[in-house]
């Protein structure tokens, strides 16, 4: 069906213009999605059968012919892009599942007023991505409601979804709306390199299994139980759903799920907004512990088997995560974090929850905001979400007293071994575009992170601090771009740094000061250092130079300089870059011993 809005959002189409030779600063206007879901479990035979009501708003001012969506299940199978990207590699993990370990989504029926419309996958045999070409153009402020039906399957071969026994990871298993911004339709392939992107919108997840069954997803519980009382460890706090806080009417039914579920079966109904995806873990050997942190309730879900799992643990790391959020950024902006184990090894990021094999506590608690809330295109800017979110872990070692040496000192070596080989590739890359996953990954985490800590120590703590604040305020719940962050920090510091980001993100320019000569005079008053600095490379930063009590922050682009400084003190060196922050191919010619 579709619908004209009483109102349009015209207000949201006259932003300011983006920054020059960058991406819009932020997306004019952001579409109006709502989901409602019924879906049945069937442990049996692992597969979950699905309904969707799908309300999509139109606030873009062009009509749409189409809807887009991403059905990333398909990636874990045979002949899938992602499987045939892994073979250029000799990974045969996902080409070589046979047909009762292989994941898949399928569409059984999609319909708009009635009518029957059918899925078109532009690149199979991936079958990643497909549209549905609407009955007519959808204008500027209708609405149009889908009904979608599905069928769906993890894989046995975990990847950031997986199942084994009845233990089932949900990451992925719902037909998810494609993003629609300032530059049309964002969908790709689903591939290794590159993660999710998403529409903000409205979730009501109705949800039928084994009565047994203990399970954590996106959102709060509104009907029915999880099967948390019953897991609960001693020491949990009594059990809090969070049912309150959003407004939630009564389940609109689909017509999929009995009015009552069978014997030995349960129903339990979930609701979240604010989320761009809903994603949900169960298992009947989970335990539960539950706790809360400032008004923000933390469900622990776990496997005792499970060796990684230390629920004590990561109980204390998640009250310090969800604290440093909010000394960073601001309220933590939902109602509760849950914390599921998972079939992979690692951690995996969704809205309000993480699955984790016990560690990453941290790292994934930053995603709840960078990616969560500030919906960063994944497959695009990586570095944005996963950067970040890898930057915020260690600033937090930092804050915390750890040796800036062992929080920063073996991804910096690292970085500098391939950019001095000539082997580091650009950061700002799209996933796809990266050489190998591996690249991605160390561009995307270890040299996004390392860029991030520059532009805090360049700009001072106090302006940075500033910087994110204003980057989450001005962006929660949207979709972003460096655009955005870069702006952000312009604005706060008064300073163009369209130079910092060009040069770190888009080229893999090298850095290297050398400390020359040096000389020291002794006198009544002091020591006077005067001292070579020469610059190699084509990157250019400000560097801290420091010898006794003097420092100097130098910011000639000069290939050479000599600086003079006075000191109070003997220095017993003086020293480039004492804090060891920039970027360089090596330090060993950073410090000069005083004899």
């Amino acid at each position: 069906m579709i619908r004209t809005a009483t109102t349009t959002l015209l207000a949201t189409l006259a932003l300011a213009a983006g920054v020059s030779g960058q991406q819009p600063a932020y997306h004019p206007f952001q579409q109006g999605v709502r989901y409602v879901i019924e879906a049945t479990q069937d442990d049996a035979t692992s597969v979950l059968t699905g309904r969707a009501r799908l309300s999509y708003e139109n606030r873009a001012p062009e009509s749409l012919n189409r809807l887009y969506f991403h059905q990333y299940l398909n990636a874990f199978r045979p002949n899938s892009a992602w499987a045939r990207y892994d073979l250029r590699f000799d990974n045969r993990t996902f080409q070589d599942l046979g047909p009762e370990d292989h994941a898949f989504e399928r569409i059984t029926a999609f319909l708009v007023d009635g009518r029957r419309l059918e899925p078109v996958y532009p690149f199979a045999p991936d079958s990643t991505v497909f549209y549905v070409e609407l009955p007519r153009p959808l204008a500027t402020g209708e609405s149009v409601e889908a009904r979608i039906d599905w069928t769906a399957r993890l894989a046995t071969e975990p990847r950031r979804q997986g199942r084994r026994g009845r233990h089932y990871d949900w990451a992925h298993w719902y037909p998810r709306i494609a993003v629609y911004g300032a530059d049309g339709w964002e969908y790709r392939s689903h591939i290794r390199p590159g993660e999710l992107n998403g529409t903000f919108g409205t979730y009501d997840v109705t949800l039928e299994l084994p009565r047994d069954q203990v399970l954590g997803a996106t959102g709060v519980v509104v009907e029915g139980d999880p099967g948390w009382a019953a897991a609960a460890v001693p020491g949990s706090a009594p059990v809090a759903y969070g049912a309150d806080v959003y407004r939630a009417t009564a389940a609109p039914g689909l017509d999929l799920l009995e009015p009552y579920p069978a014997a030995g079966r349960k129903k339990v109904r979930w609701h979240a907004e604010d989320v761009h995806n809903f994603a949900w873990s169960t298992s009947p050997a989970y335990r539960y512990r539950g706790d809360a942190w400032n008004g923000t309730l933390i469900h622990l879900l776990w496997e005792p088997s499970s060796e990684g799992w230390d629920p004590d643990r990561i109980m204390e790391r998640q009250k310090v995560a969800l604290e440093w959020v909010e000394e960073i950024f601001g309220e933590y902006p939902w109602p509760q974090i849950t914390v599921t184990d998972r079939v992979e090894r690692g951690a995996t990021e969704f809205p309000m929850l993480y699955m984790t094999s016990g560690g990453a506590v941290v790292h994934e608690t930053m995603h709840m905001v960078a990616h969560g809330v500030l919906a960063n295109n994944e497959w695009k800017q990586g570095w944005l979400d996963e950067g970040m979110a890898s930057f915020l872990t260690s600033w937090l070692e930092e804050e915390r007293g750890a040796d800036l040496e062992k929080v920063w000192g073996g991804p910096r070596e690292y970085i500098a071994r391939l950019d001095a080989a000539g082997r580091s590739e650009r950061v700002a890359l799209p996933g796809a575009e990266f050489s190998s996953y591996q690249m991605y990954s160390t561009m995307t985490y270890a040299k996004g992170s390392l860029i991030l800590r520059m532009l805090r120590d360049m700009l001072g703590e106090e302006v940075f601090r500033e910087g994110l604040r204003a980057y989450y305020e001005r962006h929660r719940f949207s979709q972003v771009t460096e655009a955005d962050f870069r702006r952000a920090m312009e604005d706060v510091s008064g300073r163009d740094l369209g130079w910092f980001f060009d040069q770190w993100l888009r080229t893999t320019d090298t850095l290297d000061y050398v400390l020359r000569d040096v000389d020291v005079l002794e006198d009544a008053g002091g020591y006077t250092i005067t001292a070579e600095v020469v610059r190699r490379g084509e990157a250019w930063m400000p560097v801290v130079l420091e010898a006794g009590d003097a420092r100097r922050i130098l910011d000639s682009r000069d290939r050479a300089q000599t600086v003079t400084l006075r000191s109070a003190t003997r220095p017993d060196a003086v020293m480039l870059d004492p804090a060891g922050s920039l970027l360089e191919t090596t330090r060993d010619n950073n410090r000069r011993p005083v004899r």
